[in-house]
C-alpha cells in the first residue's frame, strides 16, 4: 500500500520541481529584461520626455536637455543641459554632464554619484528683486513653530570636476562679478541629517576639499589674473589657503577662514596681511570703493594712481549667508582695520579738492597727489581715521573724522594755509595755526561748512582778546 502511494507522490514532486524551475527561469528572464530595458527606456526620447515632465513639475523653473544616455557600466551622460528659474534670475547652460553613479547606494537610502564631470558650464545669476510678486495662492506657507524635524540628505557624496566654466553674478547696486575659464575639482561629503531650514547646521557637518582655478575675473573695477585657490571644510572650519594673483598690474594676497560652529559666521583673515601691492586704480575703483575712504573722490573722473593696502584685521559675513533678496551682501557686519596709501594720484572734476586748493591760491591740475599711509578702522558701518595727509604738489591737506557706508559724513579738513595768511609747504615748518573747516553734506556731495568756520574763527578771536584783557588786568 505504501509502495503505491510513493509511486504516486514521485510524479507530483517532479511536476512541482519543474514548475519552480520554470518560475525561476521566468523571473531571471524578467530581471534580465528589466536590467536591459531600463537603460534603453531612460536613453529613449520617450524616457527623456517622461523624466523632464516629472522634474519640471516639481521645481521652480524649467530644465531641458538634448540627450540622456544611461549604461550600467559607462554611467550617465547628459548633453546640452539648461535650467532657467521661474523668476528669470538664474540661467545655467552646460555642454555635457557625465557621471558614474554607485547604483548600490540607492538601497542604503542615499545617493553617491561617483565622479561627475561638467563640461563648459555657463552660469548667470541676477540678484535683482523679482519683477512681479508671486500670487498669494502659489506661495508656500512656512511651517509652524516646532514642526521642523531632522531630514536626511538623499546625496551623501559628490566628486565633481568642472572644465572651462564661467560665472557671472549681477545685482541692482554693484558691478557684475565675473569668472572665466574656471577649472576646478570638488569633493563634498554631506552629513546624514540636519534640522530643516538651518543652513548653519548643514555647513557645520560638511567635509569638503576643493581647488578653484580661473584664468580671469572681474569685480569693482579690479581685473584679476590667473589664480588657484585651495579650499577646505573640516569639522565646521572653512579655510582658504594663502594665495596670490595679479590685479590691475599689481598683486593681491589673501587667506581666510570661517568657523561654521560659531555665530555670527564671519570670514576672517588669519592674521596681518599685505592684501594689495601697487594696484593701479581707475574711475570704477574710485566710484565703488575710494569714495568711502575720502570725500575728494566724489564725482572724480580720469582717476589714476597706485594703491597699497595692508590689513591688520578683516571680518565679513560670507556673501552666501548674508545676501538678501535683491540687495546683495549685507556689509553692516564688515570689520576692517588696516593702512592705505596712494601715490602718483591724479584726478579731475573733484569739486571738493578744487575748492580747498583755490582757497590756497593753487590748483590740482597737472600735480601728483600723494596720500600718506593712513591707519583706519571700519566697524558698525562707519570708517574712522585720525589723520589722512594728502600732499597736492607741495601743499599738505589733512582730513580726519567719520565716513558712513550709508554715505553720511562727519569730517574736518585742515587747509594748507594759516590764520596769518601763510601757505603751508610739505617738509617745511609753518608759522601760525593752520585753518580747519568742518565738512557737511554726504560723500556724494561734500561741502565746506564755511558758516561753522567763521563761527569757530570768531570764537577763537574772542578767546584770544579775552585772554589778552585778563593778562593786562593782572599785570
Amino acid at each position: 500500500m505504501r509502495a503505491k502511494e510513493n509511486l504516486k507522490a514521485r510524479p507530483q514532486r517532479k511536476t512541482r520541481t519543474k514548475i519552480l524551475k520554470v518560475v525561476l527561469a521566468l523571473a531571471a528572464v524578467l530581471i534580465v529584461l528589466v536590467f536591459l530595458l531600463v537603460p534603453a527606456l531612460v536613453s529613449s526620447e520617450k524616457g527623456r520626455k517622461i523624466i523632464l515632465t516629472k522634474i519640471n513639475s516639481s521645481i521652480d523653473g524649467k530644465i531641458d536637455f538634448a540627450n540622456l544616455s544611461m549604461s550600467w557600466w559607462r554611467g550617465i551622460s547628459v548633453t546640452n543641459f539648461s535650467f532657467n528659474d521661474s523668476s528669470g534670475r538664474t540661467s545655467v547652460e552646460v555642454k555635457q554632464i557625465t557621471a558614474k553613479p554607485h547604483y548600490s547606494s540607492i538601497f542604503t537610502g542615499s545617493l553617491a554619484f561617483g565622479k561627475t564631470i561638467i563640461d563648459e558650464p555657463k552660469v548667470e545669476i541676477n540678484l535683482k528683486a523679482r519683477q512681479a510678486e508671486e500670487p498669494q495662492s502659489s506661495r508656500k506657507e512656512p511651517p509652524a513653530a516646532g514642526e521642523s524635524r531632522p531630514i536626511a540628505l538623499p546625496i551623501r557624496k559628490i566628486d565633481l570636476v568642472v572644465n572651462n566654466g564661467s560665472l557671472k553674478v549681477t545685482n541692482g547696486q554693484t558691478e557684475a562679478v565675473e569668472f572665466s575659464q574656471i577649472n576646478s575639482g570638488l569633493t563634498i561629503t554631506f552629513p546624514r541629517g540636519y534640522p530643516a531650514g538651518q543652513m548653519e547646521k548643514l555647513l557645520a557637518g560638511l567635509s569638503a576639499k576643493a581647488k578653484f582655478a580661473f584664468k580671469r575675473a572681474r569685480y569693482l573695477g579690479l581685473n584679476f589674473g590667473p589664480a588657484e585657490l585651495d579650499i577646505k571644510i573640516e569639522n565646521g572650519l572653512f579655510t582658504i589657503a594663502p594665495f596670490s594673483c595679479t590685479v590691475n598690474n599689481g598683486q593681491l594676497n589673501f587667506a581666510g577662514e570661517a568657523d561654521f560652529n560659531r555665530k555670527p559666521i564671519l570670514l576672517k583673515t588669519p592674521g596681518p596681511i599685505q592684501i594689495a601691492t601697487d594696484i593701479q586704480i581707475d574711475d570704477k575703483i574710485t566710484e565703488r570703493l575710494l569714495m568711502y575712504v575720502n570725500p575728494i573722490f566724489a564725482s572724480a573722473v580720469n582717476v589714476s594712481g597706485v594703491l597699497n593696502f595692508s590689513c591688520e584685521r578683516l571680518a565679513l559675513p560670507p556673501p552666501f549667508l548674508s545676501s538678501t533678496e535683491g540687495k546683495g551682501a549685507d556689509l553692516t557686519g564688515l570689520e576692517v582695520t588696516g593702512t592705505i596709501s596712494i601715490k602718483k594720484l591724479r584726478l579731475q572734476a573733484s569739486d571738493l579738492l578744487g575748492t580747498i586748493l583755490s582757497l590756497a591760491g593753487t590748483s590740482q591740475s597737472g600735480q601728483d597727489i600723494t596720500i600718506h599711509p593712513t591707519r583706519f578702522v571700519l566697524q558698525d558701518g562707519f570708517l574712522r581715521y585720525d589723520d589722512m595727509q594728502m600732499d597736492v604738489g607741495d601743499n599738505p591737506v589733512n582730513f580726519k573724522g567719520v565716513i558712513g557706508l550709508d554715505k553720511s559724513l562727519n569730517m574736518t579738513v585742515t587747509l594748507p594755509y594759516t590764520t596769518t595768511g601763510r601757505t603751508a609747504r610739505v617738509g617745511r615748518e609753518t608759522a601760525g595755526e593752520r585753518i580747519s573747516i568742518p565738512l557737511k553734506g554726504t560723500i556724494e556731495k561734500p561741502e565746506l561748512d564755511t558758516a561753522r568756520l567763521l563761527e569757530g574763527q570768531l570764537k577763537k578771536y574772542l578767546e584770544q582778546e579775552l585772554r589778552k584783557g585778563l593778562e593786562e588786568l593782572f599785570k
